[in-house]
Order: C-alpha cells, then sequence, then structure tokens
C-alpha cells in the first residue's frame, strides 16, 4: 500500500531504544497558551505549571529547544486541559520524511540527525502534522532526531510509495532534558 504525504506526528512505538516498554507521564496545559495541542505533537516544558503534573506546550524552536516528549491527547487552544505524554527519552516514534530536501530518508540517512518540522495539526482527525525535516540532515549530535531505522512492511520493502514520503524509526536526541 502507497503512503501518501500524510504526516501523523510522532506515532510512539512503546519501546525504547533498550527494548523496554515507553513511559507515560500525566501533564497539563495552561489556559493562556493559545495553541492547541495535536495527538503525537512533540512537547516540552512550559514556564510554569499550575498543577502538580508536567505543564507542557509545543513552543519547540527546531534543533534549540528540548523536546519533553509527544502528546497523546488532544487539547483546545486557550483551554486549561489535561493530558499525557510519552517521555522522549530512550523512545522510540515512527514519523514521516517532510519531502524537502535532496536527502531522503533512506538507508544512507541511518544513525543520522534531522529537525523536526512544525506543522500544525489537523484540526478534523486532531492529529499531529509534525514531521521529520529532510533538509536538516547531519552527523552532528545537536540536530532533534536520530534515524534508528526505516518502517518496512511484512515482506521486508520500505514503506513509502516515493522516497520523500518515507517512514522512519526516530529517537529524540537527549539535550539534558531531566523532570
Amino acid at each position: 500500500m502507497g503512503n501518501v504525504n500524510t504526516p501523523f506526528g510522532f506515532r510512539p512505538t512503546m519501546r525504547t531504544f533498550t527494548g523496554g516498554s515507553g513511559t507515560i507521564q500525566p501533564t497539563h496545559k495552561l489556559a493562556g497558551y493559545a495553541t492547541a495541542l495535536f495527538i503525537n505533537d512533540a512537547v516540552t516544558h512550559a514556564a510554569a505549571g499550575t498543577k502538580p503534573t508536567l505543564a507542557v506546550d509545543a513552543a519547540i524552536t527546531p534543533g534549540t529547544t528540548p523536546v519533553l516528549g509527544v502528546n497523546l491527547i488532544y487539547q483546545a487552544a486557550s483551554v486549561a486541559t489535561d493530558g499525557a505524554i510519552i517521555m522522549a527519552a530512550g523512545a522510540i516514534f515512527q514519523a514521516q520524511g517532510d519531502g524537502t530536501g535532496a536527502t531522503f530518508l533512506v538507508a544512507a540517512s541511518l544513525q543520522k540527525t534531522f529537525n523536526m518540522a512544525m506543522t500544525a495539526g489537523n484540526t478534523v482527525t486532531r492529529v499531529s502534522k509534525h514531521s521529520i525535516s529532510e533538509t536538516s540532515v547531519a552527523t552532528t549530535n545537536t540536530l532533534d532526531l536520530k534515524i534508528r531505522g526505516l518502517v518496512q512492511d511484512s515482506a521486508g520493502a520500505a514503506v513509502g510509495s516515493k522516497p520523500e514520503h518515507q517512514l522512519g524509526m526516530t529517537m529524540v536526541q537527549s539535550k539534558g532534558v531531566r523532570i
């Protein structure tokens, strides 16, 4: 089945790089945050919380802001809501390449790093449109994501009708995020 250009954010695999299961953490979003959090959006710590859970938002500058985790529950804009995230530390996610640049997600991309492409989510399905920025491919450790593998079908073929829409298995690079 061909993979059209339909980014879905960072889909948790519920596996970590060491083989364990992912960690779910309760969170909340502040009413003053005027951006909705979509399912599978990458999130970071918010400046201040109002509850004993982690306060999160999606105010991420790719390549600069530490990623705390991936949002699991849609949270409307400008409304205080409770949510949950998969913690990014060690977790593995599926994500689609954004189709930009000369370097797409191919076997030669493995172990290289990329930034995230941050796009507003789908307001009908409430699913994220975050993806892998293929223009940012590098061998440095300063970018957001490390490509750990390519998604394959049951016959072992790479999933994606075009290389620019290939699905990758990615891990968020650690940038000293602590909870």
